[in-house]
């Protein structure tokens, strides 16, 4: 699945430098088209809000659907406050763990990054012999969606690296969607555009955010994200 063209030892070097590195032309290219087809046409989203606020909203509200439009009002009136977010999921290791979807095509893919071919990837790549497991879920990211400002660190769960895999083709930086890494100060020190077929990679913690999506994106922002682990 990953792309036997990738030469590890100047990743890793850049990568311990910098706390951060993109990766383009991460996948095989037929395994970057398959999955960009499941994420557009066969995945059952579900909107993921802030952890303490209802369950998902089922169904989705159609695009420009008044519902849809009091949804992010209310997202954007709470990131005024705080931390917020608001995108479609799919919840890959839960929707494994219940047995969800079985023909999916994301369920190999997480089996994947959890065999021990891409585990000892991992190791290499970022130096970290610690890790152990990886998690995953889908993401899209449609007009209006955003992800604001938070590090990853996590009390329950040791995050060694966070990852994304980019799979939307022609993305074009106007578009939003922006993987920004933010100093103090407020200066923001780094921007990854979610380029097609790409990996972004960084140590945790570390400021970030997404920045929100234009309306006139022609594309929805697909990716598989999630975190190296260490437990």
């Amino acid at each position: 699945m990953i792309s036997n063209e990738l030469d590890i030892g100047p990743l890793r070097e850049r990568l311990k430098s910098h706390r951060r590195l993109q990766v383009l032309d991460f996948l095989q290219e037929p395994a970057a088209d398959r999955l960009h087809a499941c994420l557009r046409d066969e995945v059952p989203w579900e909107i993921a809000q802030r952890a303490d606020l209802p369950a998902p909203v089922h169904p989705l509200p159609m695009p420009g659907a008044p519902e849809e439009a009091a949804l992010l009002e209310a997202a954007y009136q709470r990131a005024r406050m705080g931390f917020e977010f608001v995108y479609d999921r799919y919840r890959m290791v839960d929707a494994r763990r219940e047995g969800r979807e079985p023909g999916l095509v994301l369920h190999v893919v997480l089996d994947f990054l959890n065999s021990p071919q891409f585990l000892d990837f991992a190791r290499e790549l970022t130096g970290d012999s610690a890790i152990r497991m990886v998690s995953a879920q889908a993401a899209r990211y449609r007009p209006g969606h955003f992800l604001t400002l938070h590090s990853d660190k996590a009390q329950d769960e040791d995050r060694a690296f966070a990852y994304v895999i980019n799979l939307t083709r022609g993305w074009q930086s106007d578009w939003g969607g922006l993987l920004q890494f933010v100093e103090k100060g407020q200066r923001i020190s780094d921007t990854f555009v979610p380029h097609w077929n790409s990996l972004s990679l960084f140590q945790v913690p570390q400021a970030h955010q997404v920045s929100l999506v234009a309306p006139w994106a022609k594309e929805a922002r697909y990716s598989i994200t999630g975190w190296f682990r260490r437990s």
